[in-house]
């Protein structure tokens, strides 16, 4: 009899379950079986891996110095008659640009010299202005730059068909690298000769004009109008770290303070504007017997108030790092720096010394300039996500713990400036 709805033979064979025909019909021998592994096997197998790694990451670096050493060998020997290079040393310090000591011999004769293998995206109008701002200054008679080299083709960079970076070539500077930006611990004699010779080189650099080519960094008042807004675009992307926990915790306090701290436009138009290095801490100067002998690392050098080139200074020259005292200022040093800035500038008899509105300003502007590197830390971590993150946590609560001490010692930094008016 047929069932509606089973379709023939259904009643007369059995349907077997998965497990009733597992293994049926299976030819095992074209197979293999994974073999249950115990955990002395595991921990053996592990530590080869570990093993392993370590060797492929030394043979990596290995390439990677190889592969720079040659880099560095073609860009000099292929674009400046200077010679053939005998040796080539890393110089570290950085965190935007590569730097190099490159030995370089020539009828007999060796030289060093300063090569630089720019950041990625730099552009040609940056690299221009900078070369550019150091050749009018040395030529107003502040000698303690190192000049760009012109190539082959006269240019004063190159862009290589062996790399995306561009590169420059300097003369080497003289004089010991004794700091990193981070602690530096300048002694009196070395405080005030940075001073004095940030104060030559103003003075030496104005009357620069920068004709099309510039930096794409906008000045310190528009930075710092757009911190709101780029600060709040970070609190986005949720990285799940210690550093992104502590910025969304401290953010509204330095959004506050932000705002608390700005200048009139009234006084912005009385306020001297300048060429200015921009990054002029003890870790870009180099020293012999107490005073500083050369000055570099200017690419971050711009057209901006020359007051907040003297407060960056003062930021980085001027605060403890680490301990109890982590980002407390050291009124006295900020005192000597300013009066010696001055000093030199009236002998000079150029470019003035700091006006009235310009110190009346000054604690406010040392605000905005705790504010510019706290930005910068903040930026650059978020923007590359193989930062160390404890490296630059630590950046970021030194520079918030400044802030907050600035912010409470306003007066007496106002009383600083006072000591220093001419």
């Amino acid at each position: 009899m047929l069932i509606l709805g089973q379709p023939p033979g259904s009643l007369s064979k059995k349907v077997l379950s998965p497990q009733e025909g597992e293994g049926k019909g299976m030819n095992e021998a074209k197979m293999k079986r994974l073999q249950k592994m115990d955990s002395l096997k595991s921990y053996e197998l592990l530590q080869m891996a570990k093993q392993l790694a370590k060797v492929a990451t030394e043979v990596q670096e290995t390439l990677e110095n190889s592969f720079l050493r040659e880099q560095i060998i073609e860009v000099v020997e292929g674009f400046y008659d200077l010679g053939k290079v005998i040796d080539t040393f890393e110089l570290f310090g950085g965190y935007n640009n590569r730097s190099f000591r490159v030995v370089v011999e020539q009828h007999g004769v060796t030289k060093d010299y300063f090569l630089r293998k720019y950041k990625l995206g730099i552009g040609e109008k940056e690299i221009l202005f900078e070369h550019a701002m150091i050749i009018h200054t040395m030529a107003n008679g502040f000698n303690l730059l190192a000049s760009p080299i012109s190539c082959r083709d006269g240019s004063s960079f190159v862009s290589p068909a062996i790399s995306k970076n561009k590169f420059a070539l300097y003369h080497f500077l003289a004089g010991e690298d004794k700091y990193t930006w981070d602690n530096p611990l300048m002694d009196e004699s070395e405080h005030e000769s940075a001073a004095e010779v940030m104060a030559l080189f103003h003075n030496a650099s104005k009357g620069f004009e920068q004709h099309d080519f510039g930096r794409v960094e906008p000045g310190i008042l528009n930075l710092i109008g757009g911190m709101p807004q780029l600060f709040a675009s970070y609190t986005i992307p949720n990285r799940n770290t210690k550093f992104h926990d502590y910025f969304t915790t401290v953010l509204e306090s330095i959004l506050l303070l932000i705002k608390a701290n700005n200048l009139s436009g009234k006084d912005t138009e009385k306020m001297v504007q300048n060429p200015i290095h921009c990054d002029y801490h003890p870790g870009n100067l180099k020293f012999d017997d107490g005073k500083v002998v050369g000055v570099f690392d200017l690419d971050w050098a711009k057209v901006d108030f020359r007051l907040f080139d003297v407060c960056l200074a003062l930021i980085y020259n001027s605060v403890d790092w680490g301990g109890s005292n982590d980002g407390r200022m050291d009124l006295e040093k900020c005192g000597l720096f300013l009066k010696c800035y001055q000093a030199t500038l009236v002998e000079m008899k150029g470019l003035p010394p700091l006006n009235k509105v310009e110190m009346d300003n000054f604690p406010t502007m040392l605000a905005m300039a705790n504010f510019y590197l706290l930005s910068w830390e903040i930026s650059a971590y978020y923007s590359d996500s193989e930062k160390n993150e404890y490296e630059y946590l630590a950046y970021f609560k030194h520079s918030v713990r400044q802030m907050h001490w600035i912010e409470s010692h306003k007066q007496e930094f106002a009383m600083v400036a006072d000591s220093a008016r001419v």
